[in-house]
């Protein structure tokens, strides 16, 4: 009981610190659009940005995160503590010595690693240079971010929680301070030099407490079981880290292939508008997946499909409820919302109509890609680690071939909308296939829901609309603020009216626990 209560108040600490962070990180973006607009050095810095990020998760932090808290977790159920921290010790210093590598290897390489990300720049020697400058400034940063992302596994290992939530928030307030100082003296490479402050800062931050726990650099043991073993798990690991970011990145690698026209930069403009519709999906859908996760795992070690099923479901259709309305407010508002989120500075109203227009597409997959977390904590509570990754290699060819119809026919919209074709038919193959590994997925009370809840979100948007149309001289907070108010009012009185249930989980969530009815 008394872990259950703990594991509660982690869960809670690290759903509340993600809604913080995700904030921050839009205001992040605030201060680079204001700066920077959707311009080319700004898809110059989009670029540089995700080819690193790639590198450093597929040999680093992503597979670490994966692979590290269960080994070294069985070490401490067993109580060998100095093993632990020997272990422990031992992978630092592999990871700092991987990442210090993985930053040289990257100097050297990110001419050729930016012809093969953007190979749209091409056609312009000058942002290609640009590219590679701010690639290499942004692979030191890597380095500091897969030691932070090792210390956070290791603190959370050992049950520490509230520093690792809490890095996020350091990282984030460090990044804009450091653009806002450095961004008007030095320009777009001010940003760049920012996230090496941010990972820095993340870092630092957790390696007190990590060390009074006992983490300290030692001397590699290749040989050791534990660091074998680890070798042998970070290959399956990477190669579903590739999938998904691959996928991730497939969009953008099409965008540079887009001419930049009136100052608007498709790789930007496409970077601004996933931003926006992520930030939701990230508060909405972590928090349902991470609340359900262990009831999932549990309920499958004990060989409960019918509990597995019904758990899985909740979380899809409270998914749904959650997301449905704020896809509503993204069709109402798109245009105004991005106005006031982004528009100053150096973001223009011709930015803001490129962005509104393509996030419009993004918000189309909304859902699937918040429901894609559920669907995927589902597989890996019954240990099915292999069909997310062959499904997803998949949709990577499915994604390639839509972006390229589509972008000659749409442009960036288009682009946003192969990606959300892609989402609603990944989810929906791997709810095909769960179906008959645990003899159904409940769908009926999926249609359900889904039908009542979109019924409720439809009469949301319409009322937004029209609220948005009457106050449009009124300015842009009033605007947006009143028509969201409006339509949250709407979209609850319809859900009431039509007996959507799922609703208690969702305003038990927003305050903070779970609601009658929701996974504990």
């Amino acid at each position: 009981m008394a872990g259950e209560g703990r594991l509660a108040r982690a869960a809670t600490l690290m759903a509340g610190a993600t809604v913080a962070s995700r904030l921050l990180g839009v205001i992040r973006e605030i201060v680079t659009a204001a700066l920077f607009g959707a311009s080319d050095a700004k898809g110059a810095f989009v670029i540089a940005y995700y080819v690193p990020f790639f590198v450093q998760r597929l040999l680093l932090g992503g597979t670490l995160s994966v692979v590290f808290i269960p080994t070294i977790s069985r070490y401490l159920v067993a109580g060998d503590d100095e093993g632990a921290r020997r272990v422990s010790g031992m992978l630092f210093t592999v990871v700092l010595l991987l990442g210090a590598a993985m930053v040289l290897a990257g100097e050297a390489a990110a001419p050729l690693l930016v012809r093969i990300a953007a190979l749209g720049f091409a056609g312009s020697p000058g942002l290609v240079s640009l590219a590679v400058s701010l690639t290499r400034i942004t692979f030191v940063a890597m380095l500091f971010l897969a030691l932070s992302v090792y210390v956070t596994g290791f603190l959370q290992a050992h049950h520490r929680f509230a520093v690792p939530a809490i890095a996020p928030l350091v990282f984030n307030i460090v990044i804009i301070a450091g653009t806002l100082v450095l961004g008007p003296r030095i320009g777009i490479a001010g940003l760049a030099l920012s996230w090496i402050l941010g990972t820095a800062a993340q870092f630092a931050v957790q390696l007190p407490g990590a060390r009074r726990l006992g983490l300290a650099f030692r001397r590699p043991d290749l040989g050791h079981p534990a660091v074998r073993e680890l070798g042998r798990l970070a290959v399956p690991a990477m190669l579903g880290l590739a999938v998904v970011e691959i996928n991730a990145y497939v969009g953008r690698f099409f965008a540079s292939l887009l001419p930049t026209a009136g100052g608007v930069n498709p790789v930007a403009v496409l970077d601004y508008a996933y931003e926006v519709v992520q930030a939701p999906a990230g508060i909405f859908a972590v928090s349902i997946a991470t609340a359900i996760f262990p009831l999932l795992s549990r309920r499958a070690a004990a060989g409960a499909s019918a509990d597995v099923r019904a758990t899985g479901s909740l979380g899809l259709r409270t998914i749904l409820v959650a997301l449905l309305p704020v896809m509503a407010g993204i069709f109402a508002l798109h245009r105004p919302l991005i106005a006031l989120i982004f528009q100053r500075g150096e973001f223009g109203p011709a930015a803001t109509d490129a962005v509104s227009a393509a996030l419009t597409a993004y918000a189309l997959g909304l859902p699937a890609i918040g429901a894609y977390y559920v669907v995927t904590r589902t597989y890996y509570a019954l240990h099915d680690m292999a069909t997310p990754v062959r499904v997803g290699v998949a949709m990577v060819v499915l994604n390639a071939g839509l972006d390229y119809l589509l972008m000659r026919l749409l442009g960036t919209v288009g682009l946003a909308l192969a990606s959300s074709v892609v989402a609603l038919i990944n989810v929906g193959m791997l709810l095909w296939l769960l179906r008959r590994r645990l003899g159904g997925v409940e769908a009926g009370a999926l249609l359900r829901t889904g039908v009542r809840a979109g019924g409720a979100a439809a009469a949301a948007a319409v009322a937004m609309w029209i609220t948005a149309g009457w106050l449009e001289p009124a300015g842009l907070l009033v605007q947006v603020g009143a028509a969201a108010v409006v339509g949250t009012g709407v979209y609850l009185g319809g859900c009431l009216l039509l007996r959507v249930e799922e609703l208690r989980v969702v305003t038990g969530l927003l305050r903070g626990r779970p609601a009658a009815g929701a996974p504990r």
